[in-house]
């Protein structure tokens, strides 16, 4: 376990790889909720997906909408038909039948989400009830599993005393027959289950004791008579005409921030520079992390949104500093109280999808693009709800409009201390009506000494369900004896019919099997009452999967290998896709069987299983090596890639090029970088082999997949069209071997 982990942080990492129970892991402002999502992602050999409810939110957490990965609908969504209203239909509200009426995924998707065995939802406050109702409804039918949210285990993590969920008011009355309030914990399917709620108990932003105290008196709504006087004695009635100089104005409004920003920048003498984002491939609008367009002065005041990705800590998400220099391809920022001069790179913040490994039935990141900007943003003025997860060493607060609850505690926690505080208004009421459906949730919090000692028969109970499930095989009998009785004999000019005969073998040998794993099922509860239960389990397991995979896997292949004889014939697709559907069944249930004896032989040796693990293991290094050859790339065939390789093979230079199809050099060189890929194109057409060598070095230690992370690690004279090249020449050569 990482030392730097607290002993809370590593209770949440033991229910996370241990169990199956579902976590609310909250903590207050600065407590370490984004570092802990991250090692658990690294460190948990669970299929894992990372999701949020906002664009914003999930790229920031390296993960998708909550919306995109599971089709969610937009609106409100009602748990129960009847509730539909009579009158004012709108097409934004959705019951189950009317949901499920329209909803349609591809068997890709399907197959993600049926393989999925975590989920982590990120920024939960802002997730409504009645949408986790929708996503376990789509989760159950997805996954055929009718038990909440289809059996997937799912960690949520935010502080729900921050912004709550967004509820209209025409929405209210339609909601309020079903939940006590918007939070996610109000959810129908989660009254069915005991979440495990982990607060992260240290605080990393704050060390001020007075101010901590303070803070989480607010946060926990008993704000007392000192704690007002104390936060105004930071009242400065000067704000509007006195130098703050390196201060940031926390406002409640977009228009008020933007206000402030643009009012100080025209101010500013100079000429007014834009920076405009490089977008790669696939990168929506709607998930952009900062503006597309980046106007700036010198002397203008800046702040960095992401933390300094050199791992020097130059800078952190929230740093305030001013421009010194702006030029095409740096900007140098000067800290505040310091003379310290910042070279600041264009950041690539990448948007991923998640697909699935069909040799392994693993979950894979996938890059698809990325939004390319400087790390910057325009930074005397800025909104409470933008202001989350930022630290400020100096901040005013503009309390001249009320702020909702929670708004207060999000200002003020993004300070490292009272001493950076200034308050444009005194603060005379502080006082917020208690949401007694969020207070009764917190009251619900178990002691962790109490959490501790649960584990153990937590975990005892998922490892046994984990092997029981694994030799459930009842779902794949049902569908093959439904498959075999769709054959009709009267329909003899039918090309299905000639198939019934194989159909009923496959099925026979199947019915066999099933019949074994039953009675493997009944034997364990022989032994759980068993002290060292652990052992006998290892055991049994080892012997239950070399008896069941390789009958298995021989059954998978003759799916397979009928699928492709008779793929040649015609009229047979609806045939070929049950054919498929029931191959992919057939793997996965060996794929699980495996997984499953490596989970229990790591439990039998008291240590936690990695994809490494996995990865080793027998069947998934035969399934790796059944994998075909590649075939050699073949010209990319996209027209807009074709003509620029086509111009350059011509002759004409990239910047001849960008200029006749009015393109940038990053476009033009992902263009040309698929045929570098293929090996058309040679790398040493395009950057020197010194350079070339250098970059493959650092590719060496940090892979291909983040252009950002490479760019952090190597100097000013590299930019992102040699990255891409390199990436391009290495990947083929890696192909050739």
């Amino acid at each position: 376990m990482n030392h730097t982990l607290t002993e809370t942080a590593k209770l949440a990492v033991k229910y996370i790889n241990t169990t199956d129970r579902h976590i609310f892991l909250t903590g207050k402002a600065g407590s370490g909720k984004t570092t802990l999502l991250r090692y658990i992602i690294q460190n948990t050999y669970k299929n894992v997906a990372v999701a949020a409810p906002t664009g914003i939110a999930a790229i920031n957490a390296k993960g998708v909408t909550l919306h995109s990965l599971l089709q969610l609908p937009f609106g409100t969504f009602l748990p129960e038909d009847a509730a539909m209203p009579q009158n004012g239909y709108s097409d934004q509200v959705n019951t189950p039948r009317t949901f499920l009426k329209q909803f349609k995924m591809y068997t890709n998707k399907r197959q993600i989400l049926r393989n999925l065995e975590l989920l982590i939802i990120d920024e939960v406050s802002m997730l409504r009830a009645d949408m986790l109702d929708c996503a376990d409804l789509i989760l159950r039918v997805t996954r055929k599993n009718q038990q909440p949210f289809g059996g997937l285990q799912i960690m949520f993590i935010g502080d729900l005393n921050q912004l709550p969920p967004v509820i209209r008011n025409n929405e209210k009355p339609l909601l309020e027959p079903f939940y006590k309030s918007g939070f996610f914990f109000e959810a129908l399917a989660l009254q069915k289950s005991n979440i495990v709620y982990i607060e992260l108990d240290k605080i990393f932003r704050q060390s001020d004791a007075t101010f901590l105290g303070i803070l989480n008196r607010l946060r926990d709504n008993k704000m007392n008579a000192d704690d007002v006087t104390r936060l105004n004695q930071h009242y400065k009635p000067d704000v509007e005409t006195a130098d703050y100089d390196g201060y940031i104005h926390i406002t409640t409004h977009n228009r008020k921030a933007d206000l402030i920003n643009q009012k100080a920048l025209s101010a500013l003498e100079g000429t007014e520079k834009d920076y405009h984002a490089i977008i790669d491939k696939d990168f929506p609008e709607n998930l952009y992390p900062i503006a597309e367009k980046l106007s700036l002065k010198v002397g203008a005041q800046v702040m960095f949104i992401k933390n300094d990705p050199t791992g020097e800590n130059l800078y952190y998400n929230g740093k305030i500093g001013e421009v010194h220099s702006l030029d095409t391809d740096k900007i140098e920022v000067k800290l505040a109280d310091s003379d310290e001069l910042i070279t600041v790179d264009r950041y690539s913040w990448e948007n991923k999808k998640y697909s699935l490994d069909k040799t392994t039935n693993e979950i894979d990141e996938k890059y698809v693009g990325s939004f390319s900007q400087f790390p910057l943003k325009l930074a005397w003025a800025i909104t409470v709800h933008k202001s989350q997860g930022l630290t400020f060493e100096k901040a005013i607060l503009d309390v001249s409009d009320s702020f909702a609850p929670g708004q207060m505690y999000v200002a003020l926690s993004r300070l490292t201390g009272l001493e950076g505080l200034v308050l444009s208004q005194p603060i005379s009421n502080i006082h917020f009506e208690s949401d007694t459906s969020l207070n009764a949730f917190e009251g619900s919090k178990q002691p962790l000494e109490s959490l501790s000692n649960q584990l153990e028969a937590d975990t005892k109970s998922y490892i046994f369900r984990l092997v029981y499930n694994a030799f459930d095989l009842h779902s794949i009998n049902r569908d093959l004896q439904n498959h075999l009785s769709s054959f009709n004999k009267s329909e003899n000019r039918s090309l299905k019919q000639q198939f019934a005969e194989w159909t009923l073998e496959q099925t026979t040998q199947f019915q066999e099997l099933n019949k074994v794993a039953g009675t493997f099922q009944r034997s364990l509860q022989t032994f759980e009452s068993e002290p060292h239960y652990l052992n006998i389990l290892q055991e049994r397991m080892q012997k239950a999967k070399d008896y069941f995979t390789p009958q298995l896997q021989k059954l998978y292949e003759e799916f397979i290998k009928h699928l492709l004889e008779t793929s040649k014939q015609a009229r047979v697709k609806d045939y070929l896709k049950e054919l498929e559907e029931l191959a992919l069944q057939i793997k996965a249930a060996y794929l699980t069987i495996n997984k499953v004896n490596v989970v229990v032989s790591s439990a039998a040796e008291n240590r936690i299983p990695t994809k490494k693990d996995l990865y080793q293991s027998a069947v998934y290094q035969e399934e790796k090596e059944k994998k075909p050859a590649k075939k050699a790339k073949k010209k990319d065939k996209t027209p807009t890639s074709e003509i620029s390789y086509k111009m350059f093979k011509e002759g004409k230079s990239i910047e001849e090029i960008c200029k006749e199809r009015a393109l940038v050099p990053g476009t033009i060189m992902g263009h040309l970088s698929k045929y570098i890929s293929s090996g058309e194109l040679k790398a040493e057409q395009f950057i020197d082999e010194v350079k070339l060598e250098q970059i493959g070095k650092v590719i060496e230690k940090v892979g291909m997949d983040s252009y950002g992370e490479i760019k952090s690690l190597l100097g000013d004279e590299f930019g992102y069209e040699d990255i891409k090249v390199a990436v391009a020449h290495y990947g083929y050569l890696k192909s050739k071997d």
